[in-house]
């Protein structure tokens, strides 16, 4: 009965799993409270036993079929051996849900608003009405890009992972009422918290996706690299947005003071570098055994508007890179004397600037290049992270990738030999219009510069570039394969550029065709 039903799985959902499942059609009748009953984190592991045991999932009073989920994978599939490279084509979504949702095109999110909205608890309460739509297109459109993902990726493990995680996302939106009350937008809130948690592993699942056919094509992957490339970083940017408007809106819904809700109004960058060296010294020595001094100098103290746990990550990210080369080029023992590593803080009048200078023998030329490619790495330990997790058969867990701001956190992270660190903070920088570049002396160091905007005293008046900024923009897909090569090759400023030629060209051929008809009359 009802009543009972609701009673047991309120006591022992998991115990109750298989009864349910096996009495499915009884479950088929059972009253609204019920189906209310089950949902929440009983459907989560309910969904998860289902995908673990082969079972179809459940079906409830009220909720559409789901049988043509594409359930999340319990466990990660081999690679399928023999697998030729196949060209990108973006085939139809097997899941109606997300052909609904993928069809619409996201709104842009302006800084200026998103700022308000962290002060303003009435337009908070709007916001979070318009997230309840925007989110399920922005993840629906992320489920169609993956499962559009050349050369076999989507059945890759890791990658097939997240895109049931993701199709899970969407259903759970689906199905949350619209937050128009205080409690439903509490209630709203506490789901946006759970999937941002929960949302925490995706860099490694990825990652490992890659790592799986970078090992089953070998050398001829070099010949791939550049379109997975430009797929990863189109795939990442646009997750740092969905992740960016999932925190700002769980922070703000109890504000800090001197925040709006993820953004700092008064970020120091000095605290924030006192509190990176740290973390990237400690990892230093408990993988090497030593580290080296990390000297920071500052211009003048001053603070700007921006989002410090994304900052943190891109120092940290550049510090333990620094220290590691340090390390391994003048260390010897556990007790060296190792040149120092510096770190220097400019406040320009547009930007802050961070130069973090080493002398951990540089880069060379010839390589230079490949430092921004997933997957690469300079780390000379024999043992890679990724060989050792393939080793175990498992996935890479959450906190492989210290500091990283949208990863769970745990003890004794990974130093290096992932090949995301970089690549990753120089997409944090530059989705504020900001960057990060490179220039190495090869035998002797390396300069990192991290150019980071000033976002404007609550995010007024920002710079031309932030305008520009993937952070002003939609994630809407580009249908047209050309376009969006075109959109990943080209930047703000050359498509301005073009478009003034573009101009100019079109009225010099108009004035030549005026003066041909005038000379034919």
């Amino acid at each position: 009965k009802p009543f009972w039903l609701k009673a047991c799985v309120r006591a022992s959902p998991a115990a109750m799993l298989p009864g349910i499942f096996a009495s499915r059609p009884a479950v088929a009748s059972c009253s609204k409270a019920v189906a209310a009953a089950l949902r929440g984190p009983t459907m989560r592991a309910a969904a998860r036993w289902a995908a673990r045991e082969g079972h179809p999932r459940l079906l409830l009073p009220g909720r559409r079929d789901a049988s043509a989920r594409p359930a999340a994978a319990g466990r990660w599939p081999a690679a399928v051996p023999g697998a030729r490279p196949a060209t990108s084509s973006r085939a139809p979504p097997s899941d109606p849900l997300v052909a609904q949702w993928s069809r619409h095109r996201p709104t842009a999110v302006t800084l200026n608003d998103l700022c308000e909205i962290g002060l303003d608890r009435r337009k908070r309460r709007e916001h979070g009405l318009f997230l309840h739509r925007d989110l399920r297109i922005r993840i629906a459109q992320r489920i169609l890009e993956l499962q559009s993902l050349p050369y076999g990726l989507p059945g890759r493990r890791g990658i097939c992972d997240v895109i049931g995680w993701y199709t899970g996302f969407l259903y759970e939106l689906e199905d949350a009422p619209s937050p128009e009350s205080a409690y439903q937008d509490e209630e709203f809130t506490s789901l946006l918290s759970r999937i941002f948690e929960e949302h925490s592993e995706v860099i490694q699942a990825m990652a490992f996706g890659v790592q799986d056919l970078m090992a089953e094509l070998g050398e001829a992957y070099e010949e791939v690299q550049p379109q997975v490339d430009a797929l990863l970083e189109r795939f990442f940017t646009a997750r740092i947005g969905v992740r960016f408007l999932l925190q700002h809106h769980i922070e703000s819904f109890r504000n800090r003071d001197g925040h709006s809700g993820i953004l700092q109004l008064e970020c120091s960058p000095s605290e924030v570098v006192t509190r990176a060296l740290k973390d990237s010294t400690m990892l230093c020595r408990h993988h090497l055994g030593q580290a080296p001094p990390v000297v920071v100098e500052e211009s003048e103290r001053r603070t700007f508007t921006y989002v410090p746990m994304h900052l943190h990550y891109m120092l940290t990210e550049i510090l333990k890179n620094a220290c590691r080369a340090v390390t391994e080029h003048h260390g010897e023992g556990f007790d060296d004397e190792l040149p120092p590593v510096r770190v220097q803080i400019v406040h320009g009048h547009e930007d802050v600037t961070f130069r973090i200078s080493d002398e951990g023998g540089g880069i060379s030329r010839s390589r230079m290049n490949d430092v921004w490619k997933f997957m690469y790495s300079t780390y000379r330990s024999g043992r890679s992270p990724w060989k050792h997790l393939d080793r175990q058969g498992r996935a890479p867990s959450s906190g492989d990738s210290a500091s990283n701001p949208h990863q769970r956190q745990r003890r004794g992270g990974v130093l290096a030999g992932f090949g995301v660190g970089l690549s990753l903070s120089r997409l944090y920088a530059q989705y504020f219009g900001g960057d990060l570049k490179i220039m190495s002396l090869d035998g002797f160091g390396t300069d990192v510069y991290l150019h980071l905007n000033r976002l404007g005293t609550r995010c007024e008046n920002l710079p031309q570039v932030v305008l520009y900024s993937p952070s002003m923009r939609d994630s809407s897909l580009l249908h047209d394969p050309d376009e969006r090569q075109e959109q990943l090759l080209i930047s703000a400023d050359e498509e301005a550029f073009l478009q003034r030629e573009l101009a100019a060209f079109r009225r010099g051929a108009k004035q030549q065709d005026v003066a041909a008809g005038r000379r034919s009359e």
